[in-house]
């Protein structure tokens, strides 16, 4: 499909002068046997425990390959799976070869792979070099060849008017890995890995990725996993109303397509993170704090909430990575909105899609593939993780506190221009 073709080359004529890697919770495991050699193909590589118990990695500016520290800990992951286990792999965008080679050596360890593509990778070097590892799952949303019509996602076949004049995707950027080897010894069991970040090489932009261990959340997305490779593999079926929101104790699990009462797609119905911002307790005090990081800032009820929650008390916080949506425009002409665009000096877009809500001690922090638009909302395979008072949104709070410092203080004009890798109404990324 021309659209998505001319999206993905533009992001590989984006300047190689930004975003440095960091991570703050995590260390390399020592001894890391590359990726391409013959002994990572032989035996599992045990992988440090800090890499697997509350781990997040965020990049920063200057590094000509923003996602090699997140890559390499994806790699290092899958080359701690043991003989026996079994690992499953959304990709909605990728152009890595090492992570192909270390799924192939995982194979090669007997380790059960499953992968679910996005139909825009069908066809191309990437999704063929997928397909010809022995032995691995792989199931493409759409089986259009690269660049052709692709008009689903896994679940979803809906398209229609403005807002929704886009087909879906499958914009999942989650790993799921039932048991891996820990450097020093033990095994970790039900690890997660959820980010903003495609693994690819091409989009420079600020982003974040978090994994840790808990068996019942692990399992919430299994079953997704699960979902999306039927759903993937019987084309004649749709579920264009598949999302659903699941309490897993204390932490949450919201997954998407998710339709509207009625047919008004631009309504509130049915929008868990407008009914998270309507539902939050503010007081004049301030004491309650919402900080959103999000790429692009689209929906309407969404836009309402977070002015509603400020006019309410609680302090409300912005940063975006879009200038060119309606309703980013209109949240920044009601309150603070902090800018990193793509458009701007530099292009750094702030790619994240996270937001922590802080009530004194209390916090729930909530990060996942899912961007503020009606697409994301009402067509795309997506999903965010809710996590209430845990060792993770430490981190993330402070990734928060820089890049509202990074960026700047922005005043929507009316000749705002779209990204050069943007739909007029919220591309996917």
């Amino acid at each position: 499909m021309k659209r998505r073709r001319s999206k993905k080359v533009s992001r590989l004529a984006i300047s190689a002068l930004s975003v440095a890697a960091i991570s703050l919770s995590a260390t390399p495991a020592t001894g890391v046997t590359s990726p391409g050699s013959s002994a990572a193909a032989a035996t599992v590589i045990p992988v440090s425990p800090s890499e697997v118990h509350n781990y997040t990695w965020f990049n920063k500016k200057f590094d000509p390959d923003p996602h090699a520290e997140v890559v390499a800990h994806v790699i290092r992951l899958i080359n701690a799976a043991p003989r026996g286990a079994k690992l499953s792999l959304t990709l909605y965008y990728f152009d890595r070869k090492a992570i192909v080679e270390a799924l192939r050596h995982a194979t090669d360890r007997e380790v059960e792979v499953r992968l679910v593509v996005d139909g825009y990778m069908v066809g191309n070097y990437f999704h063929d070099a997928l397909k010809a590892i022995p032995k691995v799952k792989l199931v493409e949303c759409d089986p259009t060849p690269s660049g052709g019509k692709a008009d689903r996602g896994c679940m979803s076949n809906r398209i229609g008017s403005s807002p929704l004049d886009k087909p879906p995707v499958m914009h999942n950027k989650f790993m799921t890995i039932d048991k891996v080897k820990l450097a020093g010894g033990g095994t970790a069991k039900n690890v997660l890995y959820v980010a903003s970040a495609n693994l690819d090489t091409a989009f420079h932009a600020y982003e974040s990725a978090l994994t840790i261990s808990h068996e019942r959340l692990y399992e919430h997305y299994v079953k997704y996993f699960n979902d999306l490779m039927y759903y993937g593999s019987h084309p004649k079926e749709v579920n264009n109303n598949y999302g659903k929101t699941s309490k897993v104790g204390k932490h949450r699990v919201y997954t998407f397509p998710r339709k509207e009462a009625g047919n008004r797609p631009r309504s509130a119905s049915n929008d868990p993170i407008a009914d998270i911002l309507r539902r939050t307790t503010c007081a004049p005090s301030g004491k309650t704090r919402i900080d959103v990081a999000n790429f692009r800032i689209q929906r309407q009820a969404v836009v309402n909430e977070l002015i509603a929650a400020r006019t309410r008390g609680c302090q409300v916080r912005i940063v975006t990575g879009d200038g060119s949506l309606s309703g980013a425009k209109t949240l920044a002409r009601a309150m603070p909105v902090h800018l990193c665009a793509e458009t701007e000096a530099g292009g750094r877009p702030v790619h994240e899609k996270f937001m922590i809500v802080r009530q004194g001690a209390q916090s729930m922090l909530y990060a996942g593939s899912h961007n503020l638009t009606y697409r994301a909302l009402r067509q795309n395979d997506e999903n965010i993780l809710g996590l209430r008072n845990h060792p993770v949104a430490g981190p993330y709070q402070q990734r928060f506190e820089y890049l509202h410092g990074e960026c700047k203080p922005w005043k929507p004009t009316s000749n705002v221009a779209p990204p050069a890798n943007a739909d007029d109404e919220g591309d996917a990324d």
